[in-house]
């Protein structure tokens, strides 16, 4: 297992540095089209800046070198990109062969696996953790069933809207606006109970 760990990691950073040489080159204005309008600084700072951040993490995945850390660090950066992924579903925007809707909410589905990946392979999620986590969800959901319902349904009536409004994309959309609801309603809970005490 903990070979298998160590050629996962490797395998990923080689594939971050080579996507990170297309942030560079051949690439660099399809990436563009995934950078969201409101960022501060312009797509080609952006495409140019993750692609150095890519090629740096993929040299130091393959290096085996501080390995929690530069894992902890592979997964922030997944996060810290996802909402290009998003931007590029939300607005529709064709690049790299994701050319309509339910190619585009398949994408989505990926950064979590690559959040996952990063994790996993260089052993900064420990032992147990999946399990844990999916007990966290069944047990979030059950104490916060009127937001995971009201999630359910802003989701769907939001497919409605769309062209391509298919199971798959439902299903992507239905599971962002659910989390994001019951996280806001977890928030919110926190909150009145704070300032109440």
């Amino acid at each position: 297992m903990h070979l298998l760990r160590k050629l996962t990691q490797i395998l990923l950073g080689a594939t971050l540095i080579y996507t990170g040489t297309l942030h560079l080159t051949t690439r660099r204005l399809e990436f563009q089209a995934q950078v969201p309008p409101w960022t501060p600084f312009t797509p080609d700072f952006i495409v140019l800046a993750s692609g150095v951040v890519e090629i740096t993490l993929g040299l130091l995945l393959i290096s085996l070198y501080k390995r929690r850390t530069v894992g902890i660090a592979t997964a922030a950066f997944f996060i810290a990109i996802f909402p290009g992924n998003i931007s590029q579903f939300v607005h529709g925007i064709d690049a790299f062969g994701l050319n309509d809707d339910r190619a585009r909410a398949i994408r989505l589905l990926f950064q979590p696996l690559l959040v996952l990946w990063a994790l996993w392979s260089t052993t900064a999620m420990p032992e147990g953790s999946f399990k844990r986590f999916l007990n966290f969800i069944k047990k979030t959901i059950r104490e916060n069933k009127i937001a995971t319902i009201i999630g359910i349904l802003i989701g769907g009536v939001w497919t409605r809207f769309l062209e391509d409004g298919n199971l798959l994309v439902t299903s992507v959309l239905t599971g962002i606006t659910t989390t994001a609801t019951v996280a806001i309603w977890v928030i919110a809970k926190k909150t009145f109970q704070y300032s109440g005490n």
